[in-house]
């Protein structure tokens, strides 16, 4: 009895020991590693196909075409009436363009000029016709913004053109200024769109 129990503690004794040892390495069948190499193939083959560029159509470049020269406009020669002189004609400038007289002959109006327009003004105003002098001006005049000034001018029938600033906009005359009064200061207001008496 003695050696059974030996046996029976020996056997228990070889379990535990074996148990408490390395676990064995699992055995793979052929048949795994086959289906395990084919599903790795088919994964490389997947993400070469992804990274591969789509064909797309791609047109051919344009030719180069170089960009057209600036070839300049033809002088034309003025056309002139089939009677007179041909040759001396020289063009007449009107005489109501020209600067005012620095001492004028004719009678003078005094003005005051009144920027009702918001912005800077730069005024000019024009005889139609000459005096009876024969004097014939353009008078230019800058005024600020809300500016109003008094200023002389030879009595005569007057057109006007204002270049405005801030906000941008022309003024210009509905209808001839005739200035005559000499008597009294005659205001002239510059609006946003016209010149007129005030």
């Amino acid at each position: 009895m003695k050696y059974r129990s030996l046996n029976i503690i020996s056997v228990s004794l070889i379990a535990i020991i074996s148990a408490c040892g390395p676990a064995p390495e699992p055995t793979v069948s052929a048949e795994a590693m086959r289906d395990t190499a084919v599903a790795q193939a088919w994964v490389a083959m997947t993400q070469t196909q992804v990274a591969m560029p789509t064909a797309t159509f791609t047109p051919v470049p344009p030719t180069f075409t170089p960009a057209p020269s600036i070839t300049p406009f033809p002088t034309l020669q003025p056309v002139l009436p089939a009677s007179g002189p041909a040759i001396g004609i020289t063009p007449t400038l009107n005489p109501c363009y020209n600067p005012p007289p620095a001492k004028p002959v004719g009678l003078v109006v005094q003005v005051r000029l009144v920027n009702n327009s918001r912005g800077l003004v730069d005024l000019s105003l024009g005889m139609e016709n000459p005096n009876n002098k024969g004097e014939c001006a353009t008078y230019y005049f800058r005024l600020g913004r809300y500016d109003q000034t008094v200023v002389s001018v030879l009595a005569a029938c007057y057109w006007g053109y204002a270049y405005i600033t801030d906000p941008t906009s022309n003024a210009q005359t509905i209808a001839p200024l005739c200035l005559y009064e000499t008597t009294k200061t005659v205001p002239i207001s510059i609006g946003a769109e016209v010149i007129g008496l005030q």
